[in-house]
């Protein structure tokens, strides 16, 4: 991967499995344009943002020449980022790892809302802590094992980091900091 210039990257993985926060350093680290989808697929009061805006808007993104997309978005589009990014960045955290930053990011929004959520939101409700626990649960057990699969297709061997760990995260934090 070395030899190829990277101007698109995609992160995906599991709620609260550090998608945002490793898009904030790489943004830094190749002055590269950041997207959360968060930001876009939803409205200020945590509800989705209409289908075919969320899908006219991430088109535009995706077809820009340099980007970071952090998040997943419709799936209907993913599979066409996924084919369109020179790094595809797969955070697939063991569960409880999931659950546990979860609760860590659900106490700090106490004191400071995510900034990659539309202005205005809040997460502090015990009904949308809920969804995000079913979220953690669904994402993992239903969409990660239809992703790895996906992932495994030929045509994304050079392109796929995985990280499974807190290990595999900073590793691969120092080795893209190093490249500059």
């Amino acid at each position: 991967m070395s030899a190829l210039i990277i101007k698109k990257i995609s992160i995906i993985g599991n709620v609260a499995s550090g998608k945002s926060t490793l898009a904030r350093l790489l943004s830094k680290t190749k002055n590269l344009p950041v997207t959360h989808i968060d930001s876009i697929q939803f409205l200020p009061d945590l509800t989705m943002r209409p289908y075919a805006e969320t899908i006219k808007i991430l088109s535009a993104i995706q077809d820009q020449l340099e980007w970071i997309i952090d998040g997943y978005g419709p799936l209907d589009i993913l599979e066409a980022r996924l084919k369109l990014s020179d790094q595809i960045i797969f955070i697939d955290l063991a569960i409880g790892v999931n659950y546990f930053w979860l609760l860590k990011r659900q106490i700090k929004n106490l004191f400071s809302p995510r900034a990659e959520l539309p202005a205005g939101s809040s997460e502090l409700s015990w009904n949308h802590t809920k969804k995000l626990i079913r979220s953690v649960n669904q994402i993992h057990y239903k969409m990660h094992p239809e992703l790895r699969r996906i992932l495994n297709k030929e045509i994304y061997q050079n392109k796929v980091v995985l990280i499974q760990s807190r290990s595999d995260l900073n590793l691969f934090v120092a080795s893209f900091s190093a490249v500059r």
